[in-house]
């Protein structure tokens, strides 16, 4: 059985940005995703959450959109390692990089928005660790058909020191996830 937050040290990384353990946690638990879905994961980076996805929709398949060729070389090597036969980089940028993918129920998208491939019910989530694109999504959602909330998460990691133990802080992030209503 899979569990959420497969250890940073696992992925492949380079020098592309990755997404901690316990972020992608909460991404994949409020993505939702059901083994048959069709997932977007924009601005994939390392693929660490593309390979989560995956692993979640293991007889769906991920679109893991990237416009850096160290990343979509990074996507390809982790998908190998983790044994996700069910991931499709592509190299480019949105909203072009999708204009020929399929409709989609899920679009985890790192710090942008929107997206016109989400089936009615579908779902996006949405991370920003900057304060001017958390209220870029805020306003992208304010008057569209969407259910849109969102939470801020703070994350230390004990770490050792001698014989004492004290915690890292990392950045705070924002999560928001929206769900596209039907269409009336």
């Amino acid at each position: 059985m899979y569990t959420f937050g497969i250890n940073d040290e696992e992925f492949i990384r380079g020098k592309v940005p990755m997404t901690k353990a316990e972020v992608r946690a909460m991404i994949m638990v409020k993505a939702r995703i059901a083994p048959e879905d069709t997932v977007v994961d924009i601005g994939a980076g390392t693929g660490s959450i593309t390979v989560e996805a995956a692993l979640c929709a293991n007889k769906g398949i991920v679109y893991a959109i990237e416009m850096n060729p160290e990343g979509i070389d990074l996507i390809k090597q982790n998908a190998e390692k983790f044994g996700c036969r069910n991931i499709c980089p592509v190299l480019g940028s949105a909203p072009e990089a999708m204009a020929e993918l399929p409709m989609t129920d899920v679009v985890i998208i790192g710090g942008s928005g929107g997206t016109n491939i989400l089936r009615p019910d579908g779902r996006i989530v949405l991370t920003s660790v900057t304060a001017e694109t958390t209220g870029e999504v805020v306003n992208e959602f304010k008057d569209r058909p969407f259910t849109f909330d969102g939470f801020q998460m703070q994350i230390n990691r004990l770490r050792k020191l001698g014989r004492y133990h004290l915690f890292n802080p990392m950045s705070p992030i924002f999560i928001f996830t929206a769900i596209k209503k039907e269409e009336v």
